[in-house]
């Protein structure tokens, strides 16, 4: 006896069915899965910016519901911030399972240990402003890197991802990816690394994202790349043999202007060689075109990222 055919609506609701096997995702599910295994960290708004799909609803309906609402085999985890004063009711964040972990190294065929996740769950709230933004960079510089095809991300690491293991010591004890060891026996955690290929020459850079006002913070961070050893520890760290470089990134504009200002104010600053190595710009400008709008401390414009 034949069965009659499955209406489109019914087809629909079987592909949604939280309890159909996870043997076949959609891509934007595999889209979702890999841009979590990159960026740790997003909210659905972070989630179109990274490509996974073009609206909300198609996320928060056909993409996301299989992934982390199913009974006991989720691959991504939604988190709730409770509710703030100050900052009002902050978005909800997504991250991969060790579930979903496993499943991107089979994606990619690439060890589980290379796959990071948040073990732990999410837990910062009170950070939750600055690593937004910082997420925001990374999916803005991914985006700068895809446009043309002669360039090639080699590594990107943040500060949130962590190294070694808690009973270590030394150099095996758990420390912040992004840190940098210099030759005095100090350090410095940048808010991420990036070393890549601009088509013609191969970069690294340090990436500092200010979202607060306190700009004589802000410029006393910076002051530690007027060091030498500091401003080239990123290309040294990749073995990179070019100039490292400094990328300041604010939410604020006027912000922007004020740490120019003092930077420009400090002792020998202005004919340093760090002067020419340190840009700034804003997080709307990085937004739009990571690979625009950076300019040195005297306003000059400096395209950081010529390929010559």
């Amino acid at each position: 006896m034949s069965q009659t055919p499955k209406t489109n609506a019914e087809k629909h609701r079987q592909r949604r069915s939280l309890e159909r096997p996870l043997d076949v995702l959609t891509e934007p599910q595999q889209r979702a899965l890999l841009a979590l295994a990159r960026y740790r960290y997003l909210t659905i708004a972070q989630m179109i910016a990274a490509g996974v799909a073009r609206n909300d609803s198609h996320i928060r309906s056909d993409v996301l519901p299989r992934l982390c609402r199913r009974a006991n085999d989720n691959l991504v985890e939604a988190h709730d911030f409770p509710h703030f004063h100050a900052k009002g009711r902050l978005p909800r964040i997504y991250t991969l399972t060790k579930r979903g972990a496993e499943l991107v190294a089979d994606m990619l065929r690439r060890p589980l240990s290379e796959i990071v996740y948040p073990v732990g769950g999410v837990q910062y709230a009170n950070d939750f402003t600055h690593r937004a933004a910082y997420v925001d960079c990374c999916i803005a510089f991914d985006a700068w890197i895809a446009a043309d095809e002669a360039r090639d991300c080699l590594e990107m690491r943040h500060y949130f991802d962590k190294t070694g293991a808690n009973r270590g010591a030394g150099l095996t004890r758990l420390r912040a990816a992004t840190r940098l060891d210099l030759p005095s026996g100090r350090f410095i955690i940048p808010d991420g690394l990036a070393h890549f290929d601009t088509g013609t020459k191969r970069r690294a850079v340090a990436l500092e994202i200010h979202n607060f006002p306190d700009v004589g913070r802000i410029v006393k961070q910076l002051a530690e790349y007027l060091d030498d050893a500091v401003i080239d520890a990123p290309a040294h760290l990749f073995g990179n043999d070019t100039a490292g470089r400094g990328l300041s990134i604010s939410t604020d504009a006027a912000v922007t202007v004020r740490v120019m200002d003092r930077m420009l104010a400090l002792p020998g600053f202005r004919h340093s060689r760090a002067f020419q190595l340190i840009a700034f710009n804003t997080l709307d400008s990085v937004k739009a075109d990571f690979g625009t709008g950076w300019v040195l401390a005297d306003r000059s414009s400096f395209n950081i990222f010529e390929k010559t």
